[in-house]
């Protein structure tokens, strides 16, 4: 008996030892290339998180990744960058195959940080992992499939999603179309046009000076206009929607609930019958529409204080 725990306790020894040694891998990539404004950067990982910052008066893309992890995954793990035609391309690939005794195989973390011409255009994805860009000024779109979005002092075209993670964005110029299939969304200080969509979260969209059209299934949403109406399309099948805009507003509203009431600051000019759960018709002489619809919650329409 006791030449067996002896040769188990080895035994669990040896195991903790081989884990430990496989777990201890790292390795960095570094890159740089000659860039003018208006490239592209193109980005594919089969994982790893981003981070893009743009430099104002940058000449040069700089590539710099970390992989860690266990150290035949890391050795697996293949990274390039090249000069394109039109930037540069930069692509992360596993080369592992799946083993059932492999210990941990799929324990490997992987950073990206690029440096680019603050007037760049991006084009990113990443299979697993949370993608952030600052100070870009062009045409951005990809996404991710397991991880957060987030922008900040970017401008231009944006088209972005994740399948498993929240937006935010925040002092945004240009036109914004985000998407996620099971997160919060959250903007700020947006000038221009948003199209946002989740499938499991809360909207919330604040300081914005354009058209908004936010939809979700199973969240609240929250919009705050700061100029002339533009338009708002505001749908949600399980929350409450509260809408705020100047008392000068000039709009259509179509605002209804099935599971809730509707209450308007502003003063409205009503048409069709009077319900509690439904109000439309016409503020300052009409405009551009609000469109306000839940089937499970109260919608508020305000007036900015």
């Amino acid at each position: 008996m006791k030449r067996f725990v002896r040769s188990a306790a080895v035994f669990l020894s040896a195991l903790i030892i081989s884990v430990a040694a496989v777990q201890s891998g790292e390795k960095t990539f570094d890159q740089t290339f000659s860039a003018t404004s208006g490239g592209t950067l193109t980005l594919k990982t089969d994982f790893g998180s981003v981070e893009i910052v743009g430099v104002e008066g940058g000449k040069e893309v700089s590539v710099h990744a970390l992989v860690r992890g266990n150290q035949r995954d890391v050795d697996e793990f293949e990274i390039t960058a090249n000069a394109t035609a039109t930037g540069v391309e930069v692509v992360g690939k596993s080369l592992r195959t799946k083993r059932w005794w492999r210990f941990g195989s799929d324990d490997v973390d992987v950073s990206f940080s690029i440096k680019v011409p603050s007037t760049y255009n991006l084009k990113t994805s990443t299979a697993g992992g949370d993608v952030t860009i600052r100070s870009v000024k062009g045409k951005i779109d990809g996404g991710t499939s397991g991880g957060n979005l987030t922008l900040s002092d970017v401008s231009g075209v944006v088209d972005l999603e994740t399948s498993g993670g929240d937006i935010r964005a925040e002092r945004v110029e240009g036109l914004l179309r985000m998407e996620t299939s099971g997160g919060n969304i959250r903007m700020n200080e947006v000038k221009g046009d948003i199209d946002v969509s989740t499938s499991g979260g809360n909207i919330s969209l604040g300081s914005v000076a354009g058209k908004v059209r936010a939809e979700t299934s199973g969240g609240n949403i929250t919009v705050r206009v700061t100029e002339m109406n533009k338009g708002i399309h505001a749908e949600t099948s399980g929350g409450n929607i509260d809408i705020v805009v100047p008392a000068r507003i000039a709009a259509t509203l179509d605002a209804e609930t099935s599971g809730g009431e509707v209450e308007c600051d502003l003063p409205v000019t009503m048409t069709g019958r009077i319900s509690e759960s439904r109000i439309r018709g016409t503020v300052n002489g009409g405009g551009q529409v609000i469109y306000a619809h839940t089937s499970g919650g109260n919608i508020r329409i305000r007036k900015e204080e």
